[in-house]
């Protein structure tokens, strides 16, 4: 049942306004009866929320004033207003007066309960709020699980509650309950008054989710108050959301679009390295967790010349901002450099160009990713480029593909040749380092390779099905096949292909989950069919493809999902006390509607446009453009923070339509984003498919290879 409409006419309605604003605080009219007396700042997201519906407000900026002015039985919310930093200041006698009115209270980040002092200000890591009743009812089941970032809490005596704060493994709900995992008492009812240890108020500038979720708390908490509250009332526009509806029609220049805004992130986000603040990058980047605080934005951003950032962390801050990871890793550098230059063919762009050549300068001319044994010629770490500045010993596999995957296509765009032997110099690199059988292992550590060789390491039998890991390297063993048709090249990718085959899918070994391998493997399945078209790697690759894609969903989104268990590298938290501790998916069971955009979607998206431009397959064709669409709508907006406009988070809802997932993963969860991987595969797949091109087609007059006899001949002598 709804509040009746009140009649009073609309001037006398100003007239009493005006004249209660003289007194020291507003009064918002409405068609409701009942008036809501509110302690708050104009800003904060639960009044601007309730400013917009037909009920009654008023607000007050003072507690006491607001206690003397509300009448009996009146209904009263006092909101924190300088969270988190302070609490909320009630006077010594607030619940004592609110009961001799019978007032009906909520109030949130209290200095007192009761009479006595409300604990320390706790700032969380990893926790969540967990339902803990059955008041909410069937939609918002006890042990279903809400997000409200790093927020922070007053600490009380433990009670029973409607919600509990806790750290807990589940997607969206407390699989482990609260079993070997603190607690503490989030919102919890006292005679006519309901209590909040954090600001719940704080939905939209907090960014807290799944939106739906929290529109049931907010309704239950307004209910409380109003007797028959229309709880359809409680709307709210997201501070970060995506770029269109899941129905919405994409506009004519959506992808162009979206193709320059991903681009233009690396500018806005201030994700280029500067040397105004380069001193700052640097003590950040060499910590153990090069996490830091967000960028201020108002500092410029670099060239290209001092490389990249990573990202985003994972977490997100009261103010809705995100801190970034610091850290400067080589893949992220090459892949940018891609992103630079691929986006400029789609709008060009004053320093894009320039950007990139920074890029590829600062990666291949300096000692950034060097170390002294990568660069003797007879070492077996000769021409490798390490994972990270503060790793440059760490030869991840994976990463160097991408490294040559980003460097091979910016050269080619740019159309210059400086880089030629240094990328043609680390493909041998790592192919001399592959074992007889085709792998290489994770990763190789500089040091200890150092006293076997490389011959020795050319000779290993290591068996390792992790397409994670392995496929891509295979992919540019393939790819420079083909530019100097060094069969040894393609033989040993054709072997850890054909092993790798043979043990899909129950054998492979999946790093957070079985979609994401499929997605890698695809790659060199396509490269195999373009130099060798056969049945048996038509049968593969179609295999691939197939299993993929029964996992897109209507809309355009790949699914997630686990293999066995016994399989995984980084599987579900086996625990409340294992949550965010290592890598682990953004789901926790199969089934979860997420789709990753680190992990599976952007290696798919780019993998698959492969497959359908090598075949001009209809359905890998039309799978493509579902998903391309899918990713242009998820696109994230934002007119509040430049830094989370036009980039692409891990997680996302597909069902709910929303940036959301189990947040479980140490340091790239679901809210995280990355310069490499992510931001720069969607973004240069989605131009290269606006040429309706692929990445084997663009690069195809490389000049990559044109020198490879002579440094043949230094690199891999006698063979």
């Amino acid at each position: 049942m709804k509040n009746s409409k009140n009649t009073i006419n609309v001037k006398i309605i100003a007239i009493l306004s005006m004249a209660i604003g003289m007194l020291g605080f507003s009064c918002i009219t409405s068609n409701s009866s009942t008036t809501l007396h509110i302690v708050a700042d104009q800003e904060n997201d639960l009044f601007k929320v309730l400013s917009k519906t037909p009920y009654s407000i008023t607000r007050y900026g003072d507690v006491n004033k607001a206690l003397s002015n509300v009448p009996e039985n009146g209904r009263l919310m006092v909101l924190s207003q300088n969270y988190p930093k302070e609490k909320t200041a009630l006077p010594p006698d607030f619940y004592v007066r609110a009961k001799a009115k019978k007032l009906k209270v909520y109030v949130e980040f209290p200095n007192l309960l009761d009479a006595e002092d409300t604990g320390d200000i706790i700032e969380t890591k990893k926790e969540r709020l967990v339902v803990t009743s059955a008041i909410f009812g069937d939609h918002l089941s006890p042990m279903s699980i809400l997000d409200a970032g790093l927020f922070s809490y007053v600490s009380i005596p433990s009670r029973t509650a409607l919600l509990q704060g806790a750290k807990v493994a589940g997607f969206k709900s407390a699989v482990y309950g609260l079993d070997e995992t603190d607690y503490f008492p989030i919102l919890f009812k006292k005679d006519d008054v309901l209590i909040a240890t954090t600001k719940l108020s704080n939905m939209v500038q907090g960014r807290y989710s799944p939106i739906k979720e929290w529109n049931i708390v907010i309704g239950h908490i307004l209910s409380f108050l109003i007797d028959d509250f229309d709880t359809d009332m409680i709307q709210w526009n997201p501070l970060v959301k995506p770029t269109y509806s899941k129905e919405q029609q994409l506009p004519e220049n959506a992808y162009r679009l979206a193709v320059d805004r991903g681009s233009q992130w690396y500018d806005k986000g201030r994700f280029l390295i500067h040397p105004e603040w380069k001193g700052l990058w640097q003590a950040i980047d060499t910590l153990a967790l090069p996490v830091g605080p967000p960028m201020d934005l108002d500092r410029p951003s670099g060239d290209g010349s001092l490389g990249v950032m990573e990202g985003h962390y994972s977490y997100i801050n009261p103010d809705g901002s995100q801190p970034y990871r610091y850290w400067l890793r080589a893949d992220c550098v090459a892949e940018t450099a891609m992103t630079m230059a691929m986006s400029n063919s789609v709008r060009e762009r004053e320093g894009h160009l320039q950007t990139a050549e920074n890029l590829m300068d600062f990666l291949f001319t300096t000692d950034t990713f060097m170390t002294d044994n990568s660069k003797k010629p007879d070492g077996p770490s000769y021409g490798l480029i390490g994972w990270a500045d503060t790793a440059p010993h760490k030869y991840y596999g994976d990463d160097n593909a991408r490294v040559i995957l980003g460097g091979l296509l910016t050269a080619q765009l740019l159309g210059n040749k400086k880089w030629d032997r240094s990328l043609e110099k680390l493909i041998l690199a790592n192919f001399r380092t592959t074992g007889e059988t085709g792998f290489r292992g994770n990763a190789l550590n500089g040091y200890k390779i150092e006293p076997l060789g490389w011959r020795k390491l050319g000779e290993g039998q290591l068996i390792n099905p992790a397409p994670h890991y392995e496929s891509w390297l295979w992919a540019t063993y393939i790819w420079l096949y083909d530019k100097t048709g060094f069969k040894p090249l393609l033989e040993k990718a054709k072997k850890a292909i054909a092993t790798t085959m043979d043990a899909y899918p129950d054998k492979w070994i999946w790093t957070n989950g079985l979609q994401q391998e499929r997605a890698r493997m695809i790659l060199p399945l396509a490269w195999l069919v373009r130099v060798e078209n056969t049945e048996q790697h038509r049968r593969w690759l179609r295999q691939l493809c197939d299993d993929l894609l029964e996992y897109q969903v209507s809309c355009g989104a790949l699914q997630e999902v686990m293999g066995d268990q016994q399989q995984g590298k980084y599987g579900a938290s086996k625990s409340n006390q294992a949550y965010g501790t290592s890598e682990a998916p953004v789901i926790f069971s199969n089934g979860d509607p997420i789709a990753d955009m680190l992990y599976t979607t952007n290696f798919a998206l780019f993998s698959l446009n492969e497959a359908a431009q090598a075949t001009q397959d209809v359905g890998y064709l039309e799978a493509v453009d579902r998903l391309s669409d899918f990713l242009v709508r998820i696109q994230s907006t934002s007119s509040d923070r430049a830094d989370l406009d036009g980039t692409w988070f891990r997680a996302f809802d597909y069902e709910n339509w929303e940036y959301y997932g189990s947040n479980a993963d140490h340091g790239w969860g679901a809210w995280g984003t990355l310069t490499g991987w992510t931001q720069s595969f969607i973004t240069t797949t989605l131009a290269l498919k606006l040429e309706q091109t692929s990445y084997w087609d663009k690069t195809k007059n490389s000049s990559v290879g044109k020198g490879f006899d002579q440094l043949r001949a230094t690199m891999l002598p006698g063979l």
